[in-house]
């Protein structure tokens, strides 16, 4: 349990391995989870003054509502640790995620620095399809901020820096661009010498990437500095790493920590585009598109990639024996195995977390490319087999 209780543990970032927790929980129909993401971005004037409390309330009361009384008194017991989490709740991140389910004796929460619209949900398992569809807009970026002198090396995860290391040209090299006091040097010797010296750096700023490529798996990387620096350590990256650039920008090896979010966020925001149109391409070349078709691939295990365009969607069940998936319609009994069918309001949310417990990865898909898939059909996947 994590809380904003009075001697309790802060809710803290969220990170890709809850979120796949969170996709793994099977449905429990006899003890719903409520669902809250919570915008509390200060930036946003409508959650000024403690605004969002007041939008959460009137969330939680609608939800209420609509359930007859033996229900409202145990949506009540989920809601009643929701409501005194917001009114103590500091607001250090955009959104504040919680699920809670009294009966099961589940209170958690986390939050995130990339803005949710508020949503509050009670259903049968935990609505992750925000975090998922964030996972899949947030991947993990390693930053190279570089010059002749000094690197700094980030990586970036959710929209927050996770870990930053550092690395030093050799002191020949500092203390010559800081001083001025080698001129009687020869010209060419001396450039020859700092021409190695950095040559030297750039080759430890190489082995340190690498170092935390295996710590922290990175999908892309963006480098930054002056473009004589950048190009030149490009050069010097091994396939596996150069493959993973997307961009180049210019940030001094000093940039606040503020820069150089905006600036990366740029940078994979329009790699993002260029990777969901391609995305799309692949799916329509050889995946599998369409509802049924997407379902049936998850069901046999074989969706590497579950690709659907924004605005996409779908009601349905879920077989609460084998937890096969259906698109809306009248059977009541599951095709597979007959068990009973279990109705989601949102059936593209569920593919999702079951695509993610299951070892693969999601891809929402906007713009032209979602445009594209939509005449398609609007779902699809592309196969590990």
């Amino acid at each position: 349990m994590v809380g904003a209780r009075a001697g309790a543990t802060l809710p803290r970032m969220i990170s890709s391995a809850d979120v796949a927790r969170w996709c793994e929980r099977a449905p429990t129909p006899d003890s719903p989870v409520l669902s809250v993401h919570l915008d509390v971005d200060q930036a946003n004037a409508a959650n000024l003054n403690r605004q969002f409390e007041s939008v959460l309330k009137a969330r939680l009361r609608a939800v209420e509502q609509r359930l007859d009384e033996p229900r409202r008194a145990v949506f009540r017991a989920d809601a009643a640790p929701v409501e005194r989490l917001a009114a103590e709740y500091v607001p250090r991140a955009k959104t504040l995620v919680v699920f809670s389910d009294a009966s099961a004796g589940l209170f958690w929460t986390g939050e995130l620095r990339t803005p949710f619209p508020t949503d509050v949900r009670w259903e049968a398992a935990p609505y992750v399809r925000p975090l998922v569809e964030s996972l899949d807009r947030h991947e993990r970026v390693a930053v190279v901020l570089v010059d002749k002198e000094r690197a700094r090396l980030a990586t970036v995860h959710l929209g927050e820096i996770e870990e930053v290391r550092e690395a030093l040209a050799p002191a020949e090299v500092r203390r010559k661009n800081a001083s001025g006091t080698d001129h009687w040097r020869s010209q060419m010797h001396f450039q020859r010498q700092d021409e190695n010296h950095v040559r030297w750096h750039m080759n430890a700023v190489v082995a340190l990437l690498d170092d935390m490529a295996r710590a922290r798996a990175f999908g892309r990387i963006v480098l930054a500095g002056p473009v004589e620096t950048t190009s030149g350590l490009a050069r010097l990256l091994p396939r596996p790493l150069s493959d993973r650039v997307v961009a180049t920008v210019r940030l001094a090896a000093d940039a606040s920590p503020d820069d150089v979010l905006r600036e990366t966020g740029r940078a994979t925001e329009a790699a993002e585009r260029r990777s969901e149109a391609a995305s799309v391409g692949r799916l329509l070349d050889g995946g599998v598109v369409k509802l049924d078709g997407t379902l049936r691939a998850l069901q046999e295990g074989r969706v590497r990639t579950l690709v659907y365009a924004d605005g996409f969607e779908s009601r349905g069940g879920e077989c609460l024996r084998c937890g096969a998936l259906f698109a809306a319609r009248p059977a009541s009994a599951c095709a597979y195995c007959g068990g009973p069918l279990l109705p989601f309001e949102d059936l593209v949310g569920r593919a999702a977390a079951r695509t993610v417990a299951a070892g693969g990865t999601v891809d929402a898909v906007h713009g032209e490319p979602a445009l594209r898939l939509l005449d398609a059909g609007g779902i699809g996947a592309v196969l590990r087999y």
